[in-house]
């Protein structure tokens, strides 16, 4: 048995993205595993989130992004779509506004062990972003629409 490549996705792919492509992708190529949370600092950018990774140290543990674990059928059609979506090159991790890279997730559920997955780390953080302290893109985008948990 071969095993799926896995996503972590913690933004406006989550959040009803407005490019239908993506939304096909995930709609049909993928399935949620679990809600889950990865070490790294979220930053609103206006219309999309960018999240950088933490390396260790106490800092680690005090700052999460969450997000969700995605199950990917089909890696080639997904990544094709979100990687253009992301500007992201895997030839040229550097060259684009995120990049596509393996990170450990840690899922929510107890009784389930860290994944593996993919997940789009913004390459450098705008000097009009502003941080999101709870690392929730989607409370947040509910708390600037005025909206309650």
């Amino acid at each position: 048995m071969t095993t799926r490549d896995r996503l972590f996705a913690y933004g406006t792919i989550l959040d009803n993205p407005q490019d239908p492509q993506v939304q096909a992708a995930i709609t049909r190529y993928t399935d949620k595993i679990d809600d889950a949370y990865v070490p790294g600092r979220l930053y609103d950018l206006g219309s999309f989130p960018g999240a950088v990774p933490l390396l260790g140290g106490k800092e680690q543990q005090q700052h999460w992004v969450k997000g969700q674990i995605l199950e990917i059928i089909d890696s080639h059609r997904v990544f094709k779509v979100l990687d253009a979506y992301e500007d992201a090159d895997i030839n040229h991790p550097k060259a684009g506004m995120f990049r596509r890279e393996k990170v450990t997730v840690t899922p929510n559920s107890a009784s389930e062990e860290p994944f593996t997955c993919y997940i789009y780390w913004i390459n450098k953080v705008p000097p009009y972003a502003h941080r999101i302290e709870d690392g929730d893109w989607l409370s947040h985008t509910k708390r600037k629409a005025g909206i309650k948990k």
